[in-house]
């Protein structure tokens, strides 16, 4: 019986530490053959499961690059529907609480109209961060939900970014 408790226990942490992992993409331009390179998270649910019709959303953290720019972004599966946000022309300015390891600071999201991305407006700073701290909580006003958290391990992020950042 102890055994098996410890081949479980085993399992667990294996799963949780790939489940925590950082992977790196590129994507190529069929028209132009331009390249862009992305580190992204694993996907996550929201700390607290929501209801109909949000109920299967994922988020993932991510940092874009296309050799001449890099991005921070937050992705989601599903269109995030927030409320509080100050609407501009074509996007909504998104001002919420992020907390990287036990630091709670402000920051300003970007997400145009329809968009399942909000997009950091302090680029660099959002990826120093990802590339200093273990975890980031995010928090986000979802309509008809109310405050609802997303947590990403940040295990991985700092190689991930750094190599997405040499997209050539």
């Amino acid at each position: 019986m102890r055994l098996r408790a410890l081949v479980t226990l085993l399992a667990l942490i294996l799963a949780t530490s790939a489940s925590a992992a950082w992977h790196v993409q590129t994507d190529r331009d069929e028209m132009t053959g331009e390249r862009s390179c992305y580190a992204h998270s694993s996907t996550v649910p929201p700390t607290e499961r929501m209801g109909f019709p949000y109920s299967d959303v994922q988020a993932w953290l991510g940092v874009g690059s296309d050799g001449m720019s890099d991005w921070a972004y937050i992705g989601f599966s599903t269109s995030p529907n927030l409320t509080g946000s100050k609407t501009k022309d074509g996007y909504d300015l998104i001002t919420t609480r992020i907390k990287w390891d036990d630091k709670v600071e402000i920051v300003t999201l970007r997400q145009e109209w329809g968009s399942k991305f909000l997009h950091f407006l302090s680029d660099e700073k959002a990826m120093a961060s990802m590339m200093a701290a273990n975890t980031v909580l995010v928090e986000l006003n979802w309509y008809g939900e109310g405050k609802v958290y997303f947590r990403f391990s940040l295990a991985g992020s700092t190689a991930a970014i750094t190599k997405a950042r040499l997209c050539q």
